[in-house]
């Protein structure tokens, strides 16, 4: 007959198999010198759970482990990662294989449990700095009360508030992306875009069917960018679970952002459809408030020089800030020069006022310049000509130098 795992022992084996990539975790069950997780801040109260059975496993025994899981099932009873760690500790209890270690089982269903528990555990033993900024944020405008700021690789969705244009954190809550990962091309392949977006609307549960829970955030996708790159497709929503489903594995819809009913009732209360911005990347970059303020303070330096050399009626530094490989509206870089040459060539003077700015940096193919999205209220008045619009810019890095590679009226 096999012999029970010791807990200590059983606690490495449960974790190790859930985080095969993370010394971190397995020496923190293993009782070194770092940070309890009883100390972290969940913004899911069922993922919190999940860590505090790993924690009393690991100081408590196997039973009161237990009871943390039983209580949490009592509430969410189809939570099947859930049912699966309380099946791997009677198993391991009665000495038997566990599932998450190799045992025998559904294959396929133990393996996208296990991807929805490394993500869940990953958030915790491997989380950013308490005062890390995102890069991807790095202006919000006025009307943007909140951000969204989702990570593919990490399968999280950030949400901050803007306290005077910077991004202050304030939840995150596990998501489930695209069957076939991120960086959608095109209808039908079954990805989730990467980009700059904003919810447009809010569908009710009333129109839409069970399987998609309480409701529904449609995006703009495909955005400006995305024609430009000539992908397509459409239906990408923020949206819930069926009501037998409590969460689904980080690669299982068809393209949209799928969270569980309660963190998507949650997440809604910061969404304001028409204005909430949701940035989507590869993997989000932290850096130190300082780091953070360099970078927003070098872009926001050529910004104002861009509209200074506007104002000043200089074409040449004027239209130096525009890329060789611009191209907007039908006219590439050769056209542009050539129409804002002969319609400065009329004024006598040019002010511009800028307002309502949001700046993002826009994810990019790996190997890609950086690039940033910007969004503003332009205020323009010349000597024969006034107008007020919304204008959206892709500022891209060439040659160590920022340089604008799109520009056009801002139609979302």
């Amino acid at each position: 007959m096999k012999k029970p795992l010791r807990v200590s022992r059983l606690a490495s084996v449960v974790l190790l198999a859930l985080l095969t990539t993370s010394p971190l975790a397995l020496n923190t069950l293993a009782g070194a010198q770092t940070t309890s997780m009883m100390s972290v801040a969940f913004s899911n109260e069922v993922e919190a759970s999940l860590v505090r059975a790993l924690e009393t496993l690991k100081v408590g025994g196997i039973q009161p482990a237990l009871r943390v899981l039983d209580a949490t099932l009592a509430k969410n009873p189809n939570f099947r990662l859930g049912h699966q760690m309380k099946g791997d500790l009677l198993m391991a209890q009665a000495g038997s294989p566990v599932a998450f270690g190799g045992g025998a089982g559904q294959p396929e269903l133990v393996a996208s449990l296990r991807d929805e528990a490394k993500v869940r555990f990953n958030r915790y033993f491997d989380a950013p700095p308490v005062d890390a900024l995102p890069t991807a944020l790095l202006q919000l405008a006025p009307e943007q009360q909140h951000a969204l700021l989702l990570d593919s690789e990490k399968s999280r969705i950030y949400v901050f508030e803007n306290v005077g244009g910077e991004p202050h954190y304030l939840a995150d809550f596990y998501i489930s992306g695209g069957k076939n990962g991120f960086e959608k091309d095109r209808e039908g392949d079954q990805r989730t875009p990467l980009g700059v977006y904003h919810i447009t609307s809010r569908m009710g549960k009333e129109k839409l069917t069970d399987f998609y829970g309480p409701g529904a955030f449609p995006l703009n996708y495909p955005n400006e960018w995305d024609k430009r790159l000539h992908k397509n497709g459409s239906g990408i929503w923020i949206h819930g679970t069926p009501s037998t489903t409590y969460s689904r594995p980080p690669r299982a819809s068809d393209g949209c952002v799928v969270l569980t009913n309660d963190d998507f009732a949650a997440i809604s209360k910061y969404i304001e459809p028409g204005v909430t911005p949701i940035v989507i990347v590869p993997t989000v970059l932290w850096q130190s408030p300082e780091k953070w303020q360099e970078f927003r303070g070098e872009f926001s330096a050529t910004l104002n020089q861009w509209k200074t050399d506007w104002e000043s009626l200089r074409m040449d530094g004027y239209l130096a800030h525009y890329s060789s490989k611009f191209d907007a509206e039908g006219k590439d870089i050769k056209d542009w020069n050539s129409s804002k040459r002969r319609i400065n060539a009329s004024k006598s003077y040019v002010k511009v006022d800028i307002s309502n700015l949001s700046v993002f940096e826009y994810p990019i193919t790996p190997g890609t310049p950086p690039m940033v999205m910007v969004t503003f209220d332009q205020d323009y008045k010349s000597s024969n000509n006034a107008a007020k619009m919304k204008k959206r810019q892709y500022w891209q890095r060439e040659d160590g130098h920022w340089k604008i590679i799109y520009e056009a009226a801002a139609t979302s």
